[in-house]
């Protein structure tokens, strides 16, 4: 599938924030619109899978589903039928087709982006190339889902009750330093051990803290090695050898920013393939562009879901005291519900983005932090639905 234009990501960012809904997508060929097939690729089959739609590993060969689907046309909104099926022939690879989309939408071309958007239950389709070129937007698919309304949870609650208790006896201490230093106070004050956990920090909602919630502080999602069977380079400590640089203390590094939008100066670029589900990490190395790295887009989606489900975002001003440096607590930005259908798209446009942080020691072996997603202070609301944004002081 080819890249989306600004304007579709657009779109499907607007998608994406239906509250329980997830967004597939595919790109429309000639050979689609005349054999009345289209493959069900990585993005359709996990989005499906995702809500419950449909579960295309579990189907049998030769079995169809047909669902009902609404369909966005120049003409509006059309009731018509998505089937959902596995041939017989070849391997049964997954396939679909929504009944009259070449017919009730003439305007549909081949390398148009067409996104599915469904709950579970209520399903839409609509061509995002084409409301690009007509100049409308996404309004028409809106009222067919329910947009939930809550109140925090009593949990949510009881956290920011903490909270402003730890902001209103004055500025945490604490003895760290760097980006963590923050982060280990606060939790600390909270009762909260350190430790390198993959789940949320206080009874199911994650904590992170830092010194701003705005522009490009940078804000880490979580840690999360390639995947060493599949990758071509089998461990850190060798990417590092492959595509490390060395400094002047005759040491070899490899702390960077890896991005989707263009490589960076170490000539290392992250890509996404859309059809097999897989991120990938490439080096422009000597020998010309090579695979280093790879992760399974899946495993990238469950990992943001399981360690962001709820999140309080803590800004925090550092300051001096009496007593040593201290960290005053001011705002929390109260976040749920990643955006995981848009997860592929940001770490395709750069919103995320992986951070190397290993290096040789001067006695042998390497050091590290893990390799880290993460994503820019100013784009959280584009990865998350915010519950609410709330003074501490």
């Amino acid at each position: 599938m080819r890249h989306l234009e600004h304007a579709e990501r657009d779109l499907l960012v607007q998608l994406s924030s239906i509250d329980g809904a997830e967004v597939g997508l595919f790109e429309v060929t000639a050979v689609q619109l005349e054999k009345s097939i289209i493959d069900a690729n990585f993005s359709i089959r996990t989005t499906f899978a995702a809500t419950g739609f449909h579960h295309y590993a579990l189907q049998p060969q030769g079995d169809k589903v047909v669902a009902e689907l609404s369909l966005l046309t120049a003409n509006g909104m059309v009731e018509t039928k998505v089937s959902l099926y596995r041939p017989n022939t070849k391997a049964g690879d997954p396939r679909l087709w929504i009944y009259g989309l070449d017919s009730l939408c003439p305007e549909t071309r081949p390398q148009d982006i067409v996104a599915i958007v469904q709950d579970g239950d209520t399903c839409a389709a609509l061509n995002l190339s084409y409301l690009v070129r007509s100049g409308t937007g996404t309004d028409a698919v809106d009222p067919l889902f329910t947009r939930s309304t809550s109140a925090p949870s009593g949990v949510a609650t009881a956290l920011l009750d903490r909270l402003r208790e730890v902001a209103g006896t004055g500025p945490v201490l604490t003895t760290k330093t760097g980006d963590t230093a923050v982060g280990f106070a606060i939790e600390t004050a909270l009762g909260i051990s350190a430790n390198s956990r993959k789940t949320p920090d206080f009874h199911g909602i994650e904590i992170k803290s830092g010194r701003s919630l705005r522009g490009d502080k940078n804000k880490t999602l979580f840690a999360r090695m390639f995947d060493k069977e599949k990758s071509p380079v089998g461990s850190y400590a060798g990417l590092l050898e492959r595509c490390g640089y060395f400094k002047d203390d005759g040491l070899k590094y490899l702390q960077c920013s890896v991005v989707g939008s263009a490589a960076n100066p170490q000539g290392l670029v992250l890509s996404v393939d859309y059809e097999e589900g897989i991120l990938n990490e490439y080096w422009d190395g000597p020998e010309g562009t090579e695979r280093v790295a790879i992760w399974e887009l899946e495993v990238l989606r469950n990992a943001l879901a399981e360690k962001h489900n709820e999140t309080f975002w803590v800004e925090a001003t550092e300051v001096q005291t009496p007593h040593g440096k201290g960290f005053s607590l001011k705002k929390v930005l109260h976040t749920s519900s990643p955006r995981l259908s848009a997860f592929s798209l940001f770490l395709s446009d750069g919103t995320v983005f992986v951070d190397h942080t290993i290096r040789q020691k001067p006695e042998g072996g390497t050091r590290d932090h893990g390799m880290l997603f993460r994503t820019k202070a100013k784009n959280l609301d584009r990865l998350f639905k915010v519950e609410g944004e709330y003074a501490l002081v």
